[in-house]
């Protein structure tokens, strides 16, 4: 394949090349750090003030309020957040250019100290204050059964780390550059990897970046340090092992095969490598089948999406991961195949809700995986036992 071949898995945001390149280590030996505690209320004073949000390099206001609400809801109840990292400003004493944390700070600023420039919001979605849902500040803080958090807002202290003595932007630019560089967060695999240590665990992480079939799969070109291609292993594998089991809770599920996986490795290490291996042979089956290209893509509009899409991927590993499928008719079959999943994606709108919105949900699982693998199992006439597993699980989901 080329590189052209590769696919993004979301649209790129393009950011403007920084020229770091003229720096030496002497420009930034002498740059030196200190550590202040603001509240909230002492940082609503100085945003916009003695605060300049908007160097060059900073991101417009960017968060939905989803986000905002979220943070606000944090603060309210002192749970951690992020260091806000600030640099003197050379040309305006006391003044500072925020270098990580923008979005916080406008955030706190819209929410309890609005204005034209910083226009309020109420908050919504709150996971441990919903009775706050669609209140603003001010309706907060004149209330008597919630103004305390109101207060605990004000009051909450925001670790703030100040950069000085720098000397040219270059040396900004450059902290600005990893800061986002190395304050990722987590993706849900590397911390699922951390909170599930274990043999089966590290098996997953080390047998997906050995696979270069899963590589393919997902359009990585090797171990992928987000550890992309160890979720589409663990993903596979336990569809596979516990299909009937899934009740939509994509997360809890994978962290369950995990515990699962790891209390039962001595005895089953030699099971789950045959269920990488199925997953491989159904990875290989689709690529085949679909071409490098177009494989693990949604169809729509006369054309595949350029985009890997998971459900696909899911339904693809367990409909061609069957033990009743043969090589040899599948493919001799293969355009019938492809044929019969793009009348799907076109014209069967309980497929195309499986593969483009509620795809999470038990149901939209199940639709997938019964839809695809009735047309497999017409071109191919076989029986697959995978759909009498997927109906189990319809009829799991009509009993609750």
């Amino acid at each position: 394949m080329t590189d052209e071949d590769f696919l993004l898995e979301d649209d790129i945001d393009e950011e403007e090349d920084l020229d770091t390149a003229t720096l030496k280590a002497e420009d930034v030996e002498d740059v030196l750090l200190y550590t202040l505690d603001w509240s909230v209320q002492s940082l609503l004073e100085r945003i916009g003030t003695t605060f300049n949000i908007n160097p060059a390099f900073q991101r417009r206001d960017a968060w939905n309020t989803l986000k905002k609400s979220r943070y606000i809801e944090s603060l309210m109840l002192g749970l951690p957040v992020p260091q806000v990292v600030l640099a003197e400003d050379n040309h305006r004493k006391g003044s500072f250019i925020v270098l990580d944390g923008k979005q916080r700070l406008v955030t706190m600023k819209q929410f309890a100290a609005p204005s034209d420039i910083f226009p309020s919001f109420k908050l919504r979605n709150l996971e441990f204050l919903s009775d706050l849902n669609r209140y603003n500040f001010e309706k907060i803080q004149n209330s008597a059964e919630y103004g305390d958090f109101a207060e605990n807002l004000l009051a909450q202290p925001v670790r703030t780390i100040v950069v000085r003595n720098w000397r040219k932007p270059a040396v900004l630019y450059q902290i600005f550059v990893r800061l986002n560089q190395g304050s990722l967060s987590l993706s849900p695999q590397e911390l699922r990897q951390a909170l599930f240590p274990g043999k089966f665990t590290s098996w997953i992480n080390s047998r997906s970046a050995d696979s270069s079939l899963i590589h393919r799969a997902r359009r990585i070109k090797g171990e992928d340090f987000r550890m992309r291609d160890a979720e589409m292993l663990l993903r596979a594998v336990a569809f596979s092992e516990r299909l009937e089991d899934y009740q939509g809770d994509l997360r809890k599920f994978l962290d369950e095969m995990c515990s699962k996986g790891n209390a039962s490795w001595d005895e089953n290490a030699d099971h789950y490598e045959s269920r990488a291996e199925q997953v491989e042979l159904a990875i290989s089956r689709t690529l085949n089948t679909f071409g490098e290209r177009d494989s693990f893509l949604r169809f729509a509009d006369d054309e595949y999406v350029r985009r890997f899409n998971v459900a696909v991927f899911d339904a693809m590993c367990l409909v061609f991961g069957s033990p009743e499928i043969s090589d040899d008719s599948l493919r001799e079959k293969k355009a019938e195949i492809v044929e019969g999943y793009k009348n799907l994606c076109v014209t069967n709108e309980r497929f195309q809700s499986s593969l483009k919105s509620t795809t999470k949900t038990a149901r939209a699982t199940s639709d997938r995986v019964i839809l695809f693998g009735e047309v497999v199992e017409k071109v191919l006439d076989v029986n697959l036992s995978v759909i009498t597993r997927a109906k189990r699980l319809v009829a799991k989901t009509n009993e609750k």
